[in-house]
């Protein structure tokens, strides 16, 4: 579904008039007339405000379009560096943030980058701090103390860029609404906290979510591992594309199919020679663990 359609759905579902949108945005009826008809797409400010209007993701709201965040384009940022020059462990710790975007770069170098367009002191608000040792690296979100994590979950876009080739392990946790891992291969990644939507996309390896949580996980072009390791937890998984095997491990785990009911599977032997043939005519593995958790799977 394109933007405009998305739009012109969301704008329905509220029994809104394109002159009620328009009044709530601050902008002219002609240009959500334009928007809903294909002929462009709002700035990043309005691409927001819409997210925040309808509490609809960005990457739900542009999910078949070009990413304007894949520019960079916000109206405030702040940018840390530091030069890498062995393998390192990474642990990032980011507090509270509306989306989290893990990507690759070429550079030998890692680089965090706090973004927002609404913050506009935030370069006092929020600050990396970074501490390394030999074979690890620590990185912290660090907040001011008249920055709340409300206001983090409203407005603070975080971007993990990697120099893959020097990371071993990446840690990240925090209290995020939106965790996105895009084009990138880690051997592994270990997301902590809370979150409500993850959405990996054209990338692979090895992702544990230790999450504590319900959450949404949306898999596009993935190849590798995913762990749900929650407690208690009802959380979903949306198979975009590409197969998947479903591995149950712990106790009083269950999967679920996307009409409510169960999925039969047996208790898995990790040592298994059979089951390893058959996994690997999958592209990735879904492996429920922890305790007393549901999965819903939606292929």
């Amino acid at each position: 579904m394109t933007f405009a359609d998305k739009l012109k759905e969301l704008r329905n579902g509220k029994n809104m008039s394109q002159e009620q949108l328009a009044e709530k945005l601050y902008v002219s009826r002609q240009a959500i007339t334009k928007w809903e008809t294909g002929a462009g797409l709002p700035d990043i400010e309005n691409i927001v405000a819409i997210s925040a209007l309808f509490n609809e993701s960005l990457d739900s709201l542009l999910s078949n379009e070009k990413s304007l965040f894949s520019k960079h384009e916000f109206l405030y940022e702040s940018r840390t560096e530091y030069d890498l020059d062995e393998e390192k462990q990474i642990d990032v710790k980011i507090g509270a943030a509306r989306e989290v975007i893990v990507e690759r770069t070429c550079e030998e170098k890692i680089q965090i980058l706090l973004a927002s367009n609404r913050l506009n002191y935030l370069k006092q608000q929020a600050k990396v701090k970074i501490d390394e040792c030999s074979r690890r690296m620590d990185v912290l979100v660090k907040h001011s103390p008249d920055f709340t994590d409300m206001s983090a979950k409203e407005d603070l876009f975080v971007f993990v860029r990697i120099p893959q080739r020097f990371v071993a392990h990446l840690e990240l946790s925090g209290i995020i609404d939106t965790l996105r891992v895009r084009d990138i291969h880690l051997d592994n990644l270990e997301v902590g906290g809370k979150m409500k939507n993850g959405i990996f996309t054209n990338a692979s390896g090895h992702i544990e979510l230790d999450v504590w949580s319900d959450m949404t996980v949306d898999v596009d072009s993935f190849k590798g591992k995913i762990d749900f390791n929650q407690i208690h937890a009802t959380s979903v998984l949306n198979v975009k594309s590409g197969s998947c095997y479903l591995r149950r491990v712990g106790t009083r785990n269950r999967f679920i199919d996307k009409n409510g009911a169960p999925i039969e599977l047996a208790k898995s032997r990790r040592n298994d020679s059979t089951e390893s043939e058959k996994i690997k005519e999958y592209d990735f593995i879904a492996e429920i663990a922890g305790f007393g958790s549901e999965l819903k799977v939606c292929r």
